[in-house]
């Protein structure tokens, strides 16, 4: 049998039982989804000097291919 194929005496259920995540701007998955559909933004772009106080190298927050956020 190929992958993906399936004989109607195979049970192949799959059930989510629990989900967790951490997520900026919000404190659990359900603050999420409500940002989501809210359309709220929580990504939080960093100034070069708070980078570099976190410890992220100069060289590395002056190259243009980094995101600051």
């Amino acid at each position: 049998m190929a992958q993906g194929d399936r004989t109607d005496d195979e049970d192949h259920a799959i059930a989510v039982i629990g989900i967790s995540g951490r997520f900026p701007g919000a404190s659990n998955v359900a603050a999420f989804w409500k940002n989501l559909r809210e359309g709220r933004e929580s990504i939080r772009v960093f100034s070069e000097e708070e980078l570099l106080a976190s410890g992220v190298p100069l060289e590395t927050v002056r190259d243009p291919a980094y995101v600051k956020a």
